[in-house]
């Protein structure tokens, strides 16, 4: 469960507080946030949300969780990271970077996608779902090659289920989720599994159904300030606001669990 974020009734006084740092003195727009793509829905509304409480600027960029490691390992600066405990664990161990604060950020779930309106068929049993996946058409997902958490996943996954061989002729690969919904959307293949943050975000598609409870991947990111933020009192008030009541509402509705 995703514990110390700030209750709301105290959201107004911490947001003050963070107004009484000069906006000279404090240059919001050397924040960055690196962060792994499955919570990007979320985060894009980060940079109105801290210009409008705070009057500073903030940079998001966004990748998968390997990618960002490797920026980060080549020399590239950070003020948040959000990714899974393992990169950030490994960043820690062998490039020594530091993170000041680290705290449990959010729970994203995978799901199978559709062009929109599709049938949403019972997709609780390893053998509806592998069904599913057989009958479709064509499938796509992001090249496993690059390093997308769920693409490695669904590698194993398929092969565990003794259906890649099946599936590899009609697997259509992206540079990333993102792109694959998006065929989808234009019909340019018929399934894909993506973060439910995603497929809750994309026009045109829709969630068919979460995978099937024992095949399911829970990802759990965390939020940590790097040891070497530009500024760490302005790191600290956006970590603030990530995790006051008011952003765990808008997580929700992106399909974000902050439970």
């Amino acid at each position: 469960m995703i514990q110390n974020r700030v209750p709301k009734c105290l959201l107004p006084a911490v947001l003050a507080a963070s107004l009484i740092v000069s906006v000279t003195s404090v240059r919001a727009d050397d924040l960055v946030i690196l962060s792994a793509a499955a919570v990007r829905p979320a985060l894009l509304e980060v940079p109105a949300l801290f210009a409008k409480a705070t009057g500073h600027r903030v940079k998001v960029s966004f990748g998968n969780a390997t990618a960002i490691e490797n920026k980060i390992r080549a020399g590239e600066q950070a003020d948040l990271l959000i990714l899974p405990m393992p990169q950030l664990h490994g960043l820690a161990m062998q490039s020594g970077l530091g993170m000041v604060h680290r705290s449990p950020f959010g729970l994203v779930r995978l799901g199978i996608a559709a062009k929109a309106p599709a049938a949403k068929p019972s997709v609780t049993t390893a053998a509806e779902f592998k069904e599913l996946l057989l009958s479709a058409s064509s499938f796509g997902m992001p090249d496993p090659a690059d390093g997308s958490t769920s693409s490695v996943y669904l590698v194993k996954l398929m092969e565990q289920l003794e259906i890649a061989t099946r599936m590899s002729p009609k697997t259509k690969l992206f540079p990333d989720g993102t792109k694959a919904l998006e065929a989808v959307a234009k019909g340019e293949i018929a399934l894909t599994i993506a973060p439910v943050t995603s497929i809750c975000t994309v026009p045109g598609v829709t969630l068919v159904a979460p995978l099937p409870e024992q095949y399911q991947l829970k990802t759990a990111y965390f939020a940590a300030i790097t040891s070497d933020a530009t500024d760490s009192e302005a790191a600290h008030q956006l970590m603030t606001m990530l995790f006051s009541d008011d952003f765990a509402e808008i997580m929700k509705q992106k399909c974000i669990d902050v439970q």
